[in-house]
Formats: structure tokens, sequence, C-alpha cells
């Protein structure tokens, strides 16, 4: 088995491990890993050939969602396709239809894992940056936010941003620990979104849901929370910006004068190297005080949960990564944990230890 191959089959073992991948997603998972490890499979070989040539820098979990959700665009039209989300399918049946799936389709799912991203829209993702950015500017004396939500897709996070009404629904279903941050307004002065062209339609955002009623059921959230916020629409600043391309993000950023960058589950969709160079851009750019707060998938989406760090930059220097909490649930249910960078953040009391963070997930590079 080639190494790509035999990467992509160890990640998807560990992805089904937990329950985070177990919302519709395993099941195909699981026909991806027969189909890969049998030791003869050219349709996945192609696949994985276009990537390397035409995204290099691509992680092997991102590219996982991305063949799950190719294949969710798929089955959107062909109903043979519909079979393999299918549980009561045995495995190895399911399998031989993806193999015969990425034979038949194989340049629309090619066009998906070369030119598109995992769009994958959380409404109640923006918990944590409401109540760690308003406890941050009440504690660095910063009056003045001006926000770039990275990787921002539909823009839905800049848009929930202060909404209390929205923050009132979801609050509720994530415990702290050892106790929540007060909820204060951000002093927001401007709100801005990038993601990389083409923006994401609502269509988009849907597929990158699973198909369960579990995935119904959060982006009937992500709706709800759109209707919400559409008086927020008009203030937030949508730009079609590729973050990879690290002129342009450092023009963005100090044209706009942005002194807080916001990046969820961006990240993980790159190699080790892409993500250090990404985060150097950002801290050399961003307007003093600045603050770089970032939440990724732990292990790649290979363990559940995620991980919130930050890096605090100033005119002199920069400081980071702080672990400032992890949270056991990715969808943001369940709890966060605060974590040792968590006081020098806020300035509220949080967990004793060392105030770097010192594992290799999510912003520490």
């Amino acid at each position: 088995m080639s190494d790509g191959k035999d990467l992509l089959v160890r990640t998807l073992s560990d992805m089904q491990q937990h329950e985070q991948g177990n919302h519709g997603w395993s099941v195909v998972h699981e026909s991806i890993a027969l189909l890969a490890g049998s030791g003869s499979a050219p349709a996945v070989d192609l696949l994985l050939e276009s990537v390397r040539l035409t995204r290099p820098r691509m992680s092997t979990s991102h590219l996982i969602t991305l063949i799950g959700i190719a294949l969710r665009t798929v089955a959107a039209q062909d109903p043979r396709a519909e079979a393999l989300f299918s549980p009561e399918l045995p495995a190895a049946v399911r399998a031989k239809l993806l193999s015969e799936t990425l034979k038949e389709h194989h340049d629309r799912i090619t066009a998906v894992l070369t030119g598109r991203s995992n769009s994958f829209t959380g409404a109640r993702r923006f918990l944590i940056p409401q109540l760690l950015l308003s406890s941050y500017a009440a504690h660095h004396a910063v009056d003045g936010i001006r926000l770039l939500d990275m990787g921002t897709g539909i823009g839905l996070l800049p848009r929930q941003l202060n909404n209390r009404v929205v923050f009132d629904r979801f609050a509720p279903d994530l415990e702290w620990s050892p106790q929540p941050p007060p909820y204060r307004t951000i002093p927001l002065v401007e709100r801005h979104g990038i993601d990389a062209p083409p923006l994401p339609t609502l269509e988009w955002i849907r597929a990158c849901h699973g198909p369960s009623a579990y995935y119904d059921e959060r982006f009937s959230e992500v709706l709800w929370s759109l209707e919400q916020t559409a008086s927020a629409d008009t203030s937030s600043i949508i730009s079609a910006l590729d973050i990879l391309d690290l002129p342009a993000l450092t023009r963005y950023l100090r044209t706009h004068r942005i002194n807080v960058v916001t990046c969820n589950f961006v990240l993980y969709q790159y190699d080790e190297a892409t993500r250090g160079e990404v985060i150097a851009t950002i801290k050399e750019a961003l307007a003093p005080p600045g603050l770089l707060l970032g939440m990724e998938p732990r292990d790649g989406l290979r363990r559940m949960g995620a991980r919130v760090e930050a890096h605090l930059t100033s005119g002199t220097g920069s400081t980071g990564p702080l672990h400032i909490a992890d949270v056991s649930d990715a969808h943001v249910l369940g709890r966060a944990t605060a974590g040792p960078g968590f006081t020098e953040l806020t300035g509220l009391a949080g967990s004793a230890g060392p105030d770097r963070a010192d594992v290799p997930d999510g912003l520490s590079r």
C-alpha cells in the first residue's frame, strides 16, 4: 500500500473511533477504508494523485471530509449512490458500490476535492469567541475590535457575535469548568469575514452536514441563526480571499487594520508547515495589540473535541500559543475546560499550570 493510502486508512480508522465520526459519515468512511485497504483500488489512486498534484498542502483529514461531501452531492442526483450512506447494506457491497461510483462520477468528485473546502458551519461555535473576546477586551483595555473571521463560510459567526438572543438559546448546552466567563458585549468596530473562492452557498453548507437526524438538527440551527441575525448582515463585510495567498492576506489585514482574527476549524485542513506560515503571516500583520484566536479539532479530527489557542501580539513582539481551553465536542455541545493560558487572555480564574500550549494541535506553530 502506498504511503498516501496507508495514512488515509489509518486516519479513517481513528475518525471512526469517536462519536463525532458517527453522526452520518461513519458508514461511508468505513467503505473508503475497505476500498483503499483492499490492495486494488485504482479509483482511489486516481483521486489521491489528483489531490497530490493540485493541492499538495491538503491534510488527510480534510481530504476525507471532502470525499464524503462529494459523495453527498453525487447521491443527491444519483439514487443508486444514496446506498453508500446506508448502514443496512453490507460493508463489502458498499465498498464495491463506492468503487463504481468513484469511476462513474470521477470528474465531479475530483472537482470537489481539487476546488472546494469543507464549509461545515456550526451555529454554536460562536459561543467560544463571544465569551473569550469580550473578556479579553475588558482585561487588556482594548476599546475597539476590528474583527476578521478567517474561513468564514457564509459569514454566520461575525453576524452572531453580540446577539444575545442567539447566545441565550445555545449557551445553556455548554458547561464551563471551572466557570463560564461572563457574557459581555464585544467592542466591535468592524466585522469582516474571508473565505476561499468560490464563496460557499447555503446549498453547499447543507452538503457539508452529514446525512442524519443529528446533522438535520445542526443545520436547522444554522437557518434559525441566519434569521435571527439578518439585521447584522449589512454590517459584515464578506470577501473571497484564499488564506494561502499570503501577500493578499497581509494586504487585507493591514488595509483594514485588523486587530483580532478568529479562525475556527480552518487550519487543520492544511499540513503543518502551511499552518505555521499562515499563523506567522497573521501575527506579523495584525494591528497592535493583536489577537489570533483559533479553535481546531483535536489531532486533525482523529480525536473527539477541539482545542482553543491564542496568540497575543504587540508592537514589540508576540506571545503564544496560549492553551486557552479544551472543548469536549467540536460542535460546542458538552463541556469547555479552561486551559493554563485562560487567565492570561481573560484575566479570569482558570486552571493552574504552564501558560504555553504544549500539544501540537490547532494553532501550536
